[in-house]
């Protein structure tokens, strides 16, 4: 320990231990300079992400309700996805909030780069606010997406999620991060 600090750990190897198709699992080899121990530690591997913050022009937010399988359940959601190769965060929020809703929009930019689980995730989820969204097109969901829209206010939003209706936890940060932003951010004042 340097002062107030710790020493950064040194990677020692990296041996991809099993690839399955969306993320792959990576056993790393990792020494604590500060103790010289020596240990091993599994990560998944992942692309990047975005979650989209989409406004209309009259101050809703767009949402979809998906399957997911981890929950065996629907869940109500931002719009999101993975990048892909080449695109930066706000092309692949553009891409990603066409493609799911057939919603495009202005001045995106974005907001936050936040890390899912840090513990034993390698990768970042960006969120992208997308401001004047409009239907403009239509879906063009993946083979396995079956999703559907919604608006809410930004009060339906808050109160979706403080009734529990809204669960994902990285669109609840997405939504703690654009909060600040939102000139009407009074209607989370009991989220």
């Amino acid at each position: 320990m340097k002062g107030n600090k710790l020493d950064k750990w040194k990677k020692l190897s990296t041996e991809e231990v099993g690839n399955y198709a969306i993320f792959s699992v990576l056993r790393c080899k990792f020494e604590n300079v500060t103790k010289g121990k020596v240990g091993d530690f599994f990560m998944i591997n992942c692309e990047d992400w975005v979650q989209v913050v989409a406004e209309t022009d009259d101050g809703r937010i767009v949402l979809v309700e998906q399957y997911r399988f981890g929950v065996e359940d629907f869940s109500l959601e931002l719009p999101g996805g993975r990048m892909q190769s080449g695109e930066n965060a706000v092309e692949a929020a553009e891409r990603e909030l066409e493609e799911e809703t057939g919603f495009c929009g202005e001045s995106a930019k974005l907001i936050a780069k936040l890390y899912p689980n840090p513990a034993i995730q390698t990768n970042a989820v960006h969120v992208v606010l997308v401001k004047n969204c409009r239907k403009a097109k239509d879906t063009n969901f993946d083979e396995f997406e079956d999703l559907f829209t919604l608006l809410l206010t930004r009060r339906e939003l808050a109160d979706a999620i403080s009734a529990g209706k809204i669960s994902h936890c990285i669109d609840i940060a997405a939504v703690a991060k654009y909060m600040p932003l939102d000139p009407h951010s009074r209607e989370f004042k009991n989220f």
